[in-house]
């Protein structure tokens, strides 16, 4: 139980400009700051995505929960996300350093609702931390999560990236898409060259395209399909989460299976480098699992990308 001295209300949203916002989303974000702070030294995210984390597709906005102190500044953060395709319950709990015994009861919290949430048949909770927060890793175990996977941050260094596009491998071209149809075409190449992905569940077009679509820092001039001999093999999506590091952020980039082996990847990908080279950014960043079976991590490692954050996954049955 949290404590009787803290206040915890859910979060309210108000709708701007089409999206809901509002001044929750500036307490729980100070939480968030705070947090990465402590263990960081700088915050890990910008407010927009924050915010569109906290009002995604997945997240169950009912179940958020803001911690207050006796003076009413925000001190700890519940966010719950549900996948009925993947059967999870995602949770994150996040607390200011001072207030860190929140953690346990907000998990505990969380995982009430993911009992009350889950749906037939075999569920499981989800939760993650950075590997060097000891305090949250701490309150993960004691909570019933085990270790499940690892991920990592990866960027590479602009300093003195050409802003030139590199020359594409024979018969591939590259388009910006820009349709409803070139949309369709986006999801259904991510759904092709993910399905062989750790813990990938397919998702329709409904629901996969508002990930892209509902935030702020959205960059659709940087929503690329890649053609081999015409035909579409693969997509590079980038978005503007990390501008204000003056990086420039690659959030999906793949090929289908048929078409690997090529080059495609690795093209899409230098230019994207040379893209944030003409915008003046200094480095560009992306996430991936750190035992992706398609030779990713290599790839990224022979462009010059390098680990800069390690995330590890925490999972419990339900």
């Amino acid at each position: 139980m949290i404590p009787p001295e803290y206040a915890v209300r859910p979060l309210e949203f108000d709708d701007s400009a089409g999206l809901p916002d509002g001044p929750d989303v500036d307490l729980a974000y100070a939480v968030v700051c705070a947090a990465d702070v402590a263990i960081l030294g700088a915050p890990d995210e910008t407010r927009e995505a924050r915010r569109s984390g906290l009002t995604s597709v997945d997240a169950l906005r009912d179940e958020h929960r803001l911690v207050l102190d006796d003076s009413g500044a925000p001190v700890g953060l519940l966010t719950v996300e549900r996948d009925p395709a993947l059967r999870s319950i995602f949770l994150e709990a996040y607390a200011v350093p001072a207030h860190g015994a929140l953690l346990g009861p907000l998990l505990a919290r969380g995982l009430d609702a993911a009992r009350r949430l889950r749906g037939e048949g075999e569920w499981r909770v989800d939760t993650a931390a950075f590997a060097q927060d000891a305090t949250s890793i701490a309150a993960i175990t004691a909570a019933g999560f085990g270790p499940k996977r690892r991920f990592w941050k990866m960027e590479a260094d602009l300093a003195g990236q050409s802003p030139e596009d590199p020359p594409p491998p024979p018969g591939v071209t590259r388009t910006v898409a820009v349709t409803e149809e070139d949309f369709r075409l986006l999801h259904r190449i991510d759904q092709v060259s993910f399905a062989d992905h750790f813990d990938f569940a397919p998702h329709p077009y409904e629901e996969w395209m508002p990930w892209f679509t509902d935030r702020r820092d959205a960059r659709p001039d940087l929503w690329w399909l890649a053609w081999l001999d015409g035909e579409p093999v693969g997509l590079c999506m980038g978005d503007d989460r990390r501008a204000g590091d003056g990086e420039a952020y690659v959030r999906v980039l793949g090929v289908i299976p048929s078409a690997r082996g090529r080059g495609i990847a690795t093209w899409l990908l230098l230019s994207a480098f040379a893209q944030a080279a003409r915008e003046g950014r200094t480095a560009v960043a992306l996430n991936v699992d750190s035992d992706n079976t398609t030779g990713a991590v290599g790839l990224y490692e022979r462009v010059g990308m390098r680990a800069t954050e390690v995330v590890d996954l925490y999972s419990q049955p339900l």
